[in-house]
């Protein structure tokens, strides 16, 4: 018994980290694919890196894709800071202090 229960929570362990890779694989994707249209909202001032790392929308026309962006970001900040023993908001601030200068810069 306690063998087929160790089974199981193997297989169930297996399972939760393959589909936590893939969907960290698909955010990194989905954000990869709006990056021109995030620096182009950047740029026009209809949004704005957050410090916290987020996409912050300024306009209503930002909106979607600040909150599409933010999910996948949040995703990415979540699985850095697992692999790094510390938490997504540090993670975030740490981006969101990059995203800023990079944003400035351009």
């Amino acid at each position: 018994m306690k063998k087929t229960i160790g089974m199981i929570m193997a297989l169930a362990l297996g399972f939760t980290c393959a589909t936590f890779a893939d969907a960290l694989s698909d955010a990194s994707e989905r954000v990869k694919a709006r990056k021109d249209t995030v620096a182009q909202l950047v740029k026009d001032g209809a949004a704005e890196e957050g410090a916290d790392g987020y996409l912050v929308a300024k306009k209503k026309e930002a909106e979607a894709i600040a909150k599409a962006e933010n999910a996948d970001r949040k995703i990415g900040y979540e699985a850095i800071a697992k692999k790094n023993n510390t938490t997504a908001e540090a993670v975030g601030k740490a981006r969101g202090e990059a995203n800023r200068k990079k944003a400035a810069e351009q």
